[in-house]
Protein backbone atom coordinates (compact mmCIF):
# COMPACT_ATOMS: atom_id res chain seq x y z
CA UNK A 1 0.00 0.00 0.00
CA UNK A 2 1.48 3.44 -1.03
CA UNK A 3 2.09 6.39 1.82
CA UNK A 4 -0.75 8.51 -0.23
CA UNK A 5 -2.98 5.78 -0.50
CA UNK A 6 -2.56 5.44 3.62
CA UNK A 7 -2.70 9.10 4.39
CA UNK A 8 -6.47 8.73 2.50
CA UNK A 9 -7.86 6.20 4.61
CA UNK A 10 -6.46 7.29 7.84
CA UNK A 11 -8.35 10.67 6.97
CA UNK A 12 -11.58 9.01 5.81
CA UNK A 13 -11.64 6.37 8.42
CA UNK A 14 -9.98 8.74 11.44
CA UNK A 15 -11.77 11.83 10.59
CA UNK A 16 -14.28 12.39 13.60
CA UNK A 17 -14.85 16.47 12.78
CA UNK A 18 -18.41 15.56 11.60
CA UNK A 19 -19.15 14.45 15.17
CA UNK A 20 -17.73 17.65 16.94
CA UNK A 21 -21.42 18.63 17.63
CA UNK A 22 -22.28 16.13 19.52
CA UNK A 23 -19.07 14.71 20.96
CA UNK A 24 -19.80 16.10 24.25
CA UNK A 25 -23.33 15.77 24.55
CA UNK A 26 -24.13 13.30 27.31
CA UNK A 27 -25.31 10.38 26.29
CA UNK A 28 -29.47 9.54 25.46
CA UNK A 29 -31.46 8.03 28.33
CA UNK A 30 -35.41 7.00 26.77
CA UNK A 31 -37.88 8.69 29.14
CA UNK A 32 -40.14 5.53 27.12
CA UNK A 33 -38.14 2.76 27.47
CA UNK A 34 -36.31 1.33 30.51
CA UNK A 35 -32.46 0.45 30.11
CA UNK A 36 -31.34 -2.79 28.28
CA UNK A 37 -29.89 -5.11 30.86
CA UNK A 38 -26.25 -5.94 29.90
CA UNK A 39 -27.27 -9.84 29.27
CA UNK A 40 -29.97 -8.97 26.99
CA UNK A 41 -27.78 -6.57 24.98
CA UNK A 42 -25.08 -9.10 24.87
CA UNK A 43 -27.84 -11.37 23.30
CA UNK A 44 -28.19 -9.18 20.81
CA UNK A 45 -25.41 -10.11 19.48
CA UNK A 46 -25.80 -13.99 19.18
CA UNK A 47 -25.53 -15.82 16.68
CA UNK A 48 -29.01 -16.04 15.30
CA UNK A 49 -30.97 -18.74 14.92
CA UNK A 50 -34.73 -18.31 13.40
CA UNK A 51 -34.26 -21.95 12.08
CA UNK A 52 -34.87 -23.91 15.02
CA UNK A 53 -34.39 -27.61 14.47
CA UNK A 54 -32.43 -27.45 11.34
CA UNK A 55 -29.00 -28.65 12.13
CA UNK A 56 -31.01 -31.47 14.03
CA UNK A 57 -32.32 -31.89 10.40
CA UNK A 58 -29.71 -32.10 8.33
CA UNK A 59 -27.79 -34.14 10.63
CA UNK A 60 -30.58 -36.63 10.30
CA UNK A 61 -30.88 -36.34 6.77
CA UNK A 62 -26.91 -36.84 6.64
CA UNK A 63 -26.45 -39.56 8.42
CA UNK A 64 -29.10 -41.19 6.14
CA UNK A 65 -27.22 -39.97 3.01
CA UNK A 66 -24.38 -41.88 4.64
CA UNK A 67 -25.04 -45.31 2.56
CA UNK A 68 -25.06 -43.71 -0.56
CA UNK A 69 -22.32 -44.32 -3.34
CA UNK A 70 -21.97 -41.72 -5.33
CA UNK A 71 -21.23 -42.28 -9.09
CA UNK A 72 -18.06 -40.99 -11.13
CA UNK A 73 -17.95 -38.45 -13.54
CA UNK A 74 -17.89 -41.65 -16.55
CA UNK A 75 -20.39 -43.42 -15.00
CA UNK A 76 -23.24 -40.93 -14.50
CA UNK A 77 -22.52 -40.18 -18.69
CA UNK A 78 -22.63 -44.26 -19.19
CA UNK A 79 -26.04 -44.13 -17.29
CA UNK A 80 -27.44 -40.84 -19.23
CA UNK A 81 -26.30 -42.54 -22.29
CA UNK A 82 -28.40 -45.81 -21.30
CA UNK A 83 -31.22 -43.61 -20.32
CA UNK A 84 -31.49 -41.90 -23.73
CA UNK A 85 -31.39 -45.15 -25.46
CA UNK A 86 -33.88 -46.68 -23.27
CA UNK A 87 -35.87 -43.51 -23.77
CA UNK A 88 -35.75 -43.75 -27.68
CA UNK A 89 -37.39 -46.82 -28.00
CA UNK A 90 -41.21 -47.49 -28.43
CA UNK A 91 -43.12 -49.04 -27.10
CA UNK A 92 -41.39 -47.60 -23.77
CA UNK A 93 -39.30 -50.59 -22.50
CA UNK A 94 -39.20 -52.65 -18.77
CA UNK A 95 -36.55 -51.90 -17.22
CA UNK A 96 -35.44 -52.38 -13.16
CA UNK A 97 -33.25 -50.02 -11.77
CA UNK A 98 -31.54 -49.65 -8.60
CA UNK A 99 -31.50 -46.41 -7.09
CA UNK A 100 -31.03 -45.00 -3.57
CA UNK A 101 -34.14 -44.31 -1.36
CA UNK A 102 -33.66 -41.00 0.52
CA UNK A 103 -36.05 -41.45 3.09
CA UNK A 104 -35.05 -45.18 3.91
CA UNK A 105 -31.61 -44.46 3.30
CA UNK A 106 -30.55 -47.50 1.20
CA UNK A 107 -30.57 -48.60 -1.87
CA UNK A 108 -33.47 -50.65 -3.38
CA UNK A 109 -34.68 -52.09 -6.29
CA UNK A 110 -37.80 -51.32 -8.92
CA UNK A 111 -38.87 -52.88 -12.45
CA UNK A 112 -41.35 -51.18 -14.53
CA UNK A 113 -42.54 -49.77 -17.22
CA UNK A 114 -40.81 -46.52 -18.27
CA UNK A 115 -42.96 -43.66 -19.66
CA UNK A 116 -40.97 -40.62 -19.35
CA UNK A 117 -37.66 -38.85 -18.67
CA UNK A 118 -38.05 -35.44 -17.49
CA UNK A 119 -34.58 -34.44 -18.27
CA UNK A 120 -35.89 -30.66 -16.67
CA UNK A 121 -36.35 -32.33 -13.19
CA UNK A 122 -34.15 -34.92 -13.85
CA UNK A 123 -36.59 -37.85 -13.56
CA UNK A 124 -37.99 -41.11 -14.97
CA UNK A 125 -40.83 -41.49 -14.48
CA UNK A 126 -43.17 -44.95 -15.08
CA UNK A 127 -46.47 -46.37 -15.66
CA UNK A 128 -47.43 -46.69 -12.28
CA UNK A 129 -46.87 -43.21 -11.23
CA UNK A 130 -43.83 -43.68 -9.74
CA UNK A 131 -40.89 -41.80 -10.34
CA UNK A 132 -37.11 -41.76 -9.44
CA UNK A 133 -34.31 -39.10 -9.36
CA UNK A 134 -31.53 -39.78 -12.44
CA UNK A 135 -28.76 -39.00 -10.06
CA UNK A 136 -30.05 -41.32 -7.14
CA UNK A 137 -29.70 -44.50 -9.99
CA UNK A 138 -26.91 -46.87 -9.44
CA UNK A 139 -27.55 -49.21 -12.48
CA UNK A 140 -30.29 -49.64 -15.10
CA UNK A 141 -31.40 -52.77 -16.95
CA UNK A 142 -33.47 -53.81 -19.87
CA UNK A 143 -35.83 -56.67 -19.23
CA UNK A 144 -36.40 -58.68 -21.77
Amino acid sequence: MDKKQLEAEERQFNDTSRYNDIMNEPRHVSRAHLPMPQIDRAGQFAPFSALTGYKELLDKTAERYQNKDYLSREELHSLVAQIKDLAAQRPWPTVTVTYFDGESGFYENYTGELVNVDWRRQRLRFRDGKSVVIRNLKRIKQEK
